[in-house]
């Protein structure tokens, strides 16, 4: 798949996320809003109930100052002059609990012209912005607004979030897992991605690397079938020595690509025994001087260490020095000094690999031991890899009980620090 599209099934999934995301929380907050005005609603058929009550109590019972005026007379423009609290109260109770609202409530009656509180049930609340204030009129249809009942709950919206809290949770949860598996399905495609492309690369490297020496080869051997070849002894131990040496080029690319099918520690074949790894180094490196050194190369070897006999296995870590020496020089604009030394620290075996080289970004660090990564090197094109060796190198040194790290700046070169349990 093209990045372009990539991208634009990213681009268009988030934008239709997004949506999602902002419909439901529309929703909700219309859910809430709704709620509101059912508590409302709820709460005004209570207080109509309650007063239904309180007057069909108190009908035909003479006009009382100290009780309320239920007749209507003349002069009187409300139904009641004042209320029996505590008869109030115990109704305003039942009528809440049946309709499902909160018990715990403050009222007064109060004159509508003079705003003077005729008496008042209060103690029961904390005062602040999220207390609601609902009213019912006290006064006869007839005559203007003169006295009316307030009553005041706290933090309504605990009610009502409360009453639709399993509908609100179940949303929160679904809309969760949606963002959560977008997520994961983005960044596994960005993953799957990058992946394929180092694949490629690696592919491409191979087919370079293995077609070169091919070519050698059969140039060698066309030469090698001419009939007066053996008339010129130089030039045959010459084309000989070419297949030898691309033969040997081959074989080491070979040996690279069957560690990439190197998976997880419980498949690694490891023959582990007691060895001296500085004999190991040294063998190592004598090796490749002989091989595969670069000209003007050099190697320098610091052994510190008092103690140089580890419990590993001697073919996997001369692959691990002959990795971190060829990474080293590949990545050496001029003469290559390569730095190897050993040391003993905290009952740990430390093996140092210093170079001169053109160091690795920081970015670029994150990534240097997974499988297929190669440092960028801009648009140039000019070092050879296959992306699997220092991958190599990290699976089998933590198969062997350590770690490796590395610490670069661009321009200064690299080291690469390996710790074993000595």
């Amino acid at each position: 798949m093209k990045r372009i599209t990539i991208r634009w099934i990213i681009i268009a999934s988030s934008i239709s996320l997004a949506g999602l995301i902002i419909t439901q929380l529309f929703w909700i907050n219309n859910a809430l809003r709704l709620g509101e005005e059912q508590f409302n609603s709820r709460v005004t058929i209570a207080l109509q109930g309650a007063l239904d009550e309180y007057v069909q109590n108190h009908k035909g019972k003479p006009c009382d100052i100290t009780c309320g005026c239920l007749s209507v007379p003349s002069q009187a423009d409300s139904l009641f002059i004042n209320l029996v609290p505590a008869e109030m109260d115990s109704l305003l109770r039942v009528h809440f609990d049946y309709h499902g609202l909160d018990t715990i409530f403050e009222f007064r009656v109060v004159n509508c012209t003079t705003g003077k509180v005729l008496f008042e049930k209060s103690g029961k609340l904390k005062h602040n912005n999220r207390s609601s204030l609902h009213k019912i009129s006290l006064s006869c249809l007839h005559h203007q607004e003169s006295h009316r009942m307030e009553v005041r709950f706290n933090q309504p919206k605990q009610l009502i979030i409360k009453d639709m809290l399993i509908w609100l949770a179940a949303s929160t949860l679904f809309l969760l897992i949606v963002i959560i598996s977008f997520a994961y399905i983005v960044l596994t495609i960005v993953r799957q991605k990058k992946i394929t492309e180092m694949r490629n690369d690696f592919i491409n490297n191979m087919t370079h690397e293995f077609k070169t020496p091919i070519s050698n080869i059969s140039l060698a051997c066309e030469v090698l079938k001419r009939p007066n070849i053996n008339e010129s002894p130089e030039r045959l131990t010459r084309y000989i020595d070419i297949i030898s040496q691309e033969n040997r080029r081959m074989r080491s690319q070979v040996d690279r690509i069957l560690q990439v099918a190197v998976r997880n520690r419980e498949d690694l074949d490891i023959s582990r025994q007691t060895t001296d790894i500085h004999e190991l180094i040294r063998d190592a490196v004598d090796t490749i001087c002989l091989e595969d050194c670069r000209d003007g190369a050099m190697i320098d070897l610091d052994f510190r260490a008092t103690k140089s006999e580890l419990f590993i296995d001697p073919v996997h870590f001369t692959n691990i020095i002959h990795n971190l020496i060829d990474n080293a020089q590949k990545y050496s604009a001029s003469d290559p000094k390569i730095g190897i030394s050993t040391d003993l620290r905290d009952n740990n075996f430390i093996l140092e690999f210093k170079d001169n080289g053109m160091g690795i970004s920081q970015e670029a660090q994150k990534h240097i031991f997974e499988k297929f990564y190669r440092v960028p090197t801009g648009n140039l094109h000019n070092v050879k890899g296959t992306g699997i060796g220092l991958y190599y190198v990290k699976t089998m040194i933590e198969a062997h009980g350590g770690t490796i790290t590395v610490k670069s700046e661009i321009g200064n070169g690299s080291r690469f620090i390996i710790t074993l349990p000595a």
